[in-house]
């Protein structure tokens, strides 16, 4: 039993402990029902964000990075994920792509609304979201 509460603790913890560096959450439920994406750049967009997936809003830098929020829209079933590839200096500009992942093995039978947000040090430029080819 403790073991779980570790593992599902550890689920929710963003990928990396600092906020000195870039940090990315995850979640099956929460996300909005249609696919789509959204760059946020200030506390107020961010703090509305979390608002849209239901959880506080955990403390980010915004003045150093931007965080890009990805929605694969409403799934079948448990399992998928979203993927950040590594991003793209382009000039002042960051281009950021990402891949949604498909279950692979055993997955909960439910309808999900999976979700992932990624910080990214702040470019100078404009931020692109692409989404790549599984």
């Amino acid at each position: 039993m403790i073991k779980w509460i570790v593992v599902m603790a550890m689920c929710a913890a963003p990928s990396r402990a600092s906020t000195e560096t870039p940090m990315e959450w995850k979640g099956q439920y929460g996300g909005p029902a249609e696919a789509g994406s959204e760059i946020v750049r200030d506390v107020k967009s961010w703090k509305s964000l979390w608002r849209l997936l239901g959880k506080n809003a955990p403390p980010l830098d915004l003045k150093k990075f931007i965080a890009v929020a990805v929605f694969p829209g409403e799934r079948p079933t448990g399992g998928f994920t979203v993927e950040f590839a590594e991003p793209e200096m382009k000039g002042k500009d960051l281009v950021v792509r990402h891949r949604i992942k498909a279950p692979g093995g055993f997955a909960t039978q439910a309808f999900t609304q999976p979700w992932a947000v990624h910080a990214f040090a702040r470019p100078r430029g404009n931020v692109v979201v692409e989404e790549s080819s599984p």
